[in-house]
């Protein structure tokens, strides 16, 4: 059986925990690549990364979810208010969209992670439902993501798959770069 919480100062150390195993995951990311622009993350060292969403966290600004199979952290899902990744709205075809504001995101999905030796179980899955879960109880609106699917590469990307979020309810919007995805969940168009 499978549970989620949000990550807070309760449950850092089993973040912490989840992404020292794979040493802070991404390269020594901590799952601040997305907060940061490039040259600021390129600046930082792995410990720098560390510290800056320790702090967020205990801040209580920093938004994700753990999913959590009999008391351990196995998997990780970074969202949080569109506003907190704003590298996304000047990403060159990001902007030749031209989104009118009633398209406009409230949140953002950045990072979808499994721990190796729970992957190839649907976990992701059950944890991007879990945080879409999290996000309506958190007051809902349109959700972005942004997938990376590179071609031939067979190894799992940080994002999660077009698919996966196709079979989670997203529409497929616009290629954005060389790899990246766009995908929407928009719960007003689900309703018409």
């Amino acid at each position: 059986m499978f549970a989620s919480k949000l990550l807070s100062s309760e449950t850092w150390s089993d973040f912490e925990t989840l992404f020292a195993r794979h040493g802070g995951l991404h390269g020594g990311c901590w799952c601040v690549y997305h907060r940061m622009t490039m040259s600021q993350y390129i600046a930082t060292t792995k410990e720098q990364r560390y510290a800056l969403q320790r702090d967020l966290v205990a801040a209580g600004r920093s938004t994700g979810l753990l999913l959590y199979e009999e008391g351990l952290a196995v998997g990780w899902c970074q969202f949080g208010a569109a506003s907190v990744f704003p590298a996304f709205d000047r990403m060159r075809d990001y902007v030749k969209l031209a989104l009118p504001e009633s398209l406009r995101p409230r949140w953002r999905i950045t990072c979808l992670v499994v721990d190796k030796a729970w992957r190839n179980r649907g976990l992701a899955r059950i944890l991007l439902r879990e945080t879409l879960s999290a996000i309506d109880r958190l007051g809902g609106g349109i959700v972005e993501a942004f997938p990376l699917e590179v071609p031939g590469m067979t190894r799992p990307q940080y994002t999660g798959s077009v698919k996966m979020y196709r079979e989670c309810g997203f529409c497929y919007v616009s290629p954005i770069g060389k790899y990246n995805h766009l995908v929407r969940l928009d719960p007003n168009a689900a309703a018409e």
